[in-house]
């Protein structure tokens, strides 16, 4: 059985059916999902990625199957999820495929993938190395392809600096016409208005790249100027694309950092104090799981487990604290992904349990970490080693990648 809520996008109801296929059985679909509604949700995703498949078939050295994988598994519409090699499996299964036969298995997917990959980079490597050394390899972290009219390339080669690259001088060229608001510009703009309380919303996946921010206004005023012209929000001199939802009222979310509080509804937070709790918030967005652990210990939690089962399309993460949960869950709301040493995946809940409560789950639960000083949880130590590290995470969570 797989429950799918009606609200889920195709993209996610199809990595949930993905994780629940028994090759085994003869009839691999889970028992209350029929071929027709796996259909349904393919041919949705088909017009997203339809056309771009047609153009690699037809443009690159990339095989149909090739193309309709690597199109699936990297490109992501309208914030749906990023497929797994299943999903994308039940997807070429269903589009254009006979009515007999089996869903793809992941590694007949991984193959294709794997191959796709192989013919891209070497596409880029002959790309890279058609000019003059050095190359961007030797000159970048993470080089990637940028095409532009020749007229701008010969424009952005006026505008170089001595020693500047092309790299950075469009990133200076974006920062002198970025109309950016630093953080602390923001939140007094929204206090000379009379606001009462402004917040970060981290409900939404990867909520650190573009911040929404959940502000109250009265009803009687309107958005400061210098917010509704400016065009991003900087913390520490980074920019952040940014929304934000403006309510009469100064409602409390449990998923807000609030950056500003003075309602009287709950624990006042000073503007200062707000921009730190901030600054910690994004730090925490993406964690290893041995800076997790260390913040774990910091705060004098004992024990971190994962479910054997993913929640959602992410990883369920159970925490043992001796006392003050509430600090702890505080402290981990912002987090949203774990980063594994070849591999990201998603965090789709935190539970802050006592040591006694995590004893009982046991069975449920695969332990990442157990300190040896607490009698009530299993000692485990953690690996240094970041393969044995990852290989102790269930196989269905890591396949929510």
């Amino acid at each position: 059985m797989v429950d799918l809520e009606p609200e889920w996008l195709p993209s996610t109801k199809l990595n949930a059916i993905g994780r629940a296929v028994d090759f085994s059985d003869a009839d691999p679909l889970p028992p209350n999902i029929t071929r027709d509604e796996v259909e349904e949700y393919c041919y949705t995703l088909r017009q997203m990625y339809k056309t771009y498949v047609d153009e690699l078939v037809a443009e690159t050295e990339l095989s149909r199957r090739e193309a309709q994988t690597w199109a699936l598994r990297n490109l992501v519409f309208d914030e749906g999820e990023r497929l797994t090699y299943e999903a994308i499996g039940l997807y070429i299964w269903a589009i254009g495929r006979a009515t007999d036969g089996d869903p793809l298995s992941r590694t007949i997917v991984s193959d294709y993938h794997e191959r796709a990959e192989r013919k891209i980079d070497r596409a880029e490597a002959t790309v890279k190395r058609t000019g003059p050394p050095p190359y961007p390899d030797d000159l970048y972290d993470d080089p990637t392809l940028l095409w532009v009219d020749q007229p701008v390339g010969e424009r952005l080669q006026r505008r170089l600096d001595p020693e500047e690259t092309f790299s950075d001088c469009i990133e200076r060229l974006l920062d002198e016409t970025s109309d950016a608001l630093s953080l602390a510009a923001f939140v007094d703009a929204y206090r000379g208005r009379g606001s009462e309380y402004v917040a970060l919303d981290t409900v939404y996946p990867t909520w650190d790249r573009t911040l929404r921010f959940v502000v109250h206004l009265p009803e009687s005023e309107s958005t400061p100027p210098a917010v509704a012209e400016a065009t991003a929000v900087t913390v520490d001199g980074h920019p952040y694309e940014f929304a934000v939802t403006e309510r009469p009222t100064a409602d409390r979310g449990r998923a807000h950092v609030p950056v500003l509080a003075t309602d009287g509804d709950g624990p006042a937070v000073a503007p200062d104090d707000g921009r730190e709790r901030l600054r910690t918030a994004l730090a925490t967005a993406e964690l290893g799981i041995d800076d997790l652990v260390d913040d774990l210990a910091d705060a004098g939690c004992v024990a971190l487990a994962v479910g054997e089962e993913p929640v959602g399309n992410g990883a369920a993460l159970t925490v043992a604290s001796p006392a003050d949960h509430d600090a702890v869950d505080r402290r981990l709301r912002p987090l949203d992904r774990l980063a594994l040493d070849d591999r990201t995946i998603a965090v789709a809940s935190v539970t802050v349990v006592s040591p006694g409560e995590f004893a009982a789950e046991d069975a449920t639960l695969r332990v990442l970490w157990g300190r040896a000083d607490c009698e009530d949880v299993p000692t485990v130590a953690l690996p240094d080693d970041p393969v044995e590290l990852r290989e102790r995470v269930p196989t269905p969570v890591l396949r929510t990648n």
